[in-house]
């Protein structure tokens, strides 16, 4: 049996975040003029999103002085770095708690004692002992597993935990990987009238997903769906490397996401797929279902034209987006969980490709089987 995504778990704050009122909030107390606004209006209008969450209640709450956070008119200092990082250990770990129950209540064949791995992921937020300890902790798992954390590496991380867990499975065919990943997106929002800042604080919002990764079978259900993990590719286009760019600055991470990050996305993601395809031993043909991470709406619309697929293969990251924003490296997840609450034994044997991007511009992605 090939390594395979076992299920898959997913979790959110309790804070529900309406878009429009985001923007109502951030257009009347930021002290914009008149172009500003425009630009603000335009680039909330156009994100295909209606709602987000996010770990603080503040998000989508006037300005207060009780808030700690977000000050929208500015008659507050921003919040330092080691400020948010306190926020973020303050409630990461149960968000992605969370997530790691959700996927393990999927699984009634599946024993805590048995997990073997933790692979966790973020790049909103670290500390030390970091969540690979906390989950251990928080799920009673075995102290003597394995423990990997992979941090900063952007929107793109969850393809690349799950490649590595499909390396660890393959050298270890009883080997119970557990994927925790969890992004805090909003503690980083950057009070700013630059247009890809305000892009950023658009687009960004909190979320956690997990996934358990074996070669065993961990549910009795008739009806469970799985993903055989069959292939992976990656590359990165180092002559774009200053369009999409994430450092840790004084008053937060500092993400910079230029307008060309569609267009290297557009004229790079073909011959990437077809070498994966290659790799993998089949066509686009044979590819049943798309799971892109929703990094925009452009970027949607980039892979579609690219690829040559329509806004109805891509109907599933649209439903993500629309729901929950861009959540970073979570968000792939996200979609693939959600295809597999809508298909059937009838899709069993189809292929789904997934693909995601981040710094460098880097594209990871991957080949998957419906099993």
């Amino acid at each position: 049996m090939s390594p395979t995504i076992q299920a898959i778990g997913t979790a959110v704050p309790v804070n529900k975040i309406c878009q429009q009122d985001h923007y109502d909030i951030l257009e009347s107390a930021n002290g914009l003029n008149r172009a500003e606004r425009l630009t603000l209006r335009q680039i909330y209008s156009k994100s295909g999103i209606a709602y987000r969450h996010s770990v603080l209640s503040e998000f989508g709450a006037e300005d207060a002085a009780e808030n700690q956070l977000f000050h929208p008119s500015g008659r507050y200092p921003q919040t330092d770095i080691a400020q948010r990082m306190q926020i973020y250990e303050q409630h990461a770990g149960d968000l992605c708690a969370e997530a790691c129950r959700d996927a393990f209540a999927q699984l009634d064949l599946l024993k805590k004692e048995e997990v073997t791995h933790v692979v966790t992921f973020s790049c909103t937020g670290m500390h030390a002992p970091g969540l690979d300890i906390e989950m251990t902790e928080k799920l009673g798992l075995p102290r003597n597993v394995e423990r990997t954390c992979i941090n900063f590496m952007g929107c793109y991380a969850a393809i690349n935990a799950l490649k590595y867990a499909y390396h660890i499975v393959r050298s270890e065919p009883d080997a119970v990987v557990l994927l925790a990943g969890v992004e805090l997106c909003s503690l980083h929002y950057q009070k700013s009238n630059e247009t890809n800042q305000m892009v950023a604080n658009a687009l960004f919002s909190d979320g956690a997903a997990a996934a358990v990764v074996s070669a065993k079978k961990l549910s009795s259900d008739a009806n469970h769906l799985t993903y055989a993990l069959k292939s992976f590719y990656a590359e990165f286009e180092q002559s774009a490397s200053n369009e999409m760019v994430w450092r840790i600055g004084n008053l937060g991470f500092d993400l910079r996401l230029t307008p060309e990050v569609p267009k290297v996305v557009k004229g790079n993601i073909n011959m990437l797929v077809q070498k994966l395809l290659h790799k993998a031993g089949i066509r686009q043909d044979d590819i049943a279902y798309y799971a892109i991470h929703p990094g925009g709406i452009k970027i949607l619309e980039a892979c579609e034209t690219a690829l040559g697929i329509s806004k109805e293969d891509n109907k599933v990251s649209y439903s993500v987006l629309n729901d929950f924003g861009n959540m970073s490296s979570v968000t792939v997840l996200f979609v693939l969980k959600r295809y597999l609450q809508q298909l059937t034994k009838a899709d069993k044997g189809k292929k789904v490709l997934s693909c995601a991007f981040g710094p460098g511009i880097t594209v990871e992605s991957l080949i998957a089987e419906i099993a």
